[in-house]
């Protein structure tokens, strides 16, 4: 297990790019931070990079560790003979894998499982599942349409009096419409990143950048080295502050920076 003083994000929005992370990942990798003109821009290879790798990087070091901050926990419901899938397992229930789990700790208080596919397998009744979350939540992010034309009319979405979104049925010069922003990024909420796992992050998306823009593998490995000893030594800590849990309340907020 895993664990550090988590570091709040509002939750409640769709994923952005820590740019200040992402400065320092480029410090690292022995690169000049990427301007904010660049930024605004967005067709430099440097941010392409940034693109494509922060979000693969990110659900991988999420997967990887049993990151004590990411642990979520979730009461599944067992598919039935009404569903399509069918168990052709010994075992007693077949349970959907919620979409936003990065990497199964544990089912119940630590029973036997089995994973095939999207699904676990367990004798367990009621399952409650302990996983690490990768904040995926399926729902589409929109975004206002600048200049509307009635004949994309079926392409948009007007926001009802609860401020939901739903599809425009009639065409309106003067109504708001928006559309689905259908970027990969949209279907993940912000993290939450506790600082051991966000320099690790930082080291691996450091790697990715030296590698991508330079070629050089030597700071590839180096980078990629010094996030398996940040993971490696979050890992000890835990095992330490797990066989200490009897020290109570004042210990733990000492140990985590939260007096």
């Amino acid at each position: 297990m895993l664990y550090g003083a988590v570091l709040f994000f509002n939750g409640n929005k769709n994923m952005n790019i820590d740019r200040s992370l992402v400065a320092r990942a480029f410090i690292k990798a022995g690169e000049e931070p990427i301007t904010e003109a660049e930024w605004e821009d967005g067709s430099s290879s440097r941010v392409r990079t940034v693109y494509e790798t922060y979000l693969a990087i990110l659900l991988d070091s999420l997967s990887l560790y049993d990151w004590t901050s990411q642990k979520k926990r979730a009461r599944l419901e067992a598919l039935t003979e009404e569903d399509d899938e069918e168990n052709l397992t010994n075992y007693a229930y077949m349970y959907p894998i919620p979409a936003d789990c990065a990497k199964i700790v544990m089912v119940g208080d630590n029973k036997e499982y089995n994973v095939e596919g999207a699904f676990i397998f367990t004798d367990e009744a009621d399952a409650v599942l302990l996983y690490i979350q990768n904040y995926f939540t399926g729902k589409y992010a929109f975004k206002i349409v600048e200049l509307p034309v009635e004949a994309d009319l079926a392409n948009y979405y007007i926001k009802n009096e609860e401020g939901e979104y739903e599809p425009a049925e009639t065409w309106d010069p003067t109504e708001t419409y928006y559309e689905i922003d259908y970027q990969d990024y949209n279907f993940y909420a912000q993290p939450n990143l506790d600082p051991i796992l966000s320099s690790y992050f930082e080291c691996r998306l450091a790697a990715a950048i030296a590698l991508k823009l330079t070629g050089g593998t030597d700071k590839y490995q180096m980078l990629y080295n010094e996030a398996a000893i940040i993971a490696n030594n979050a890992m000890k800590k835990s095992a330490e502050q797990a066989r200490n849990k009897s020290h109570g309340n004042e210990w733990w907020t000492k140990q985590l920076g939260m007096e």
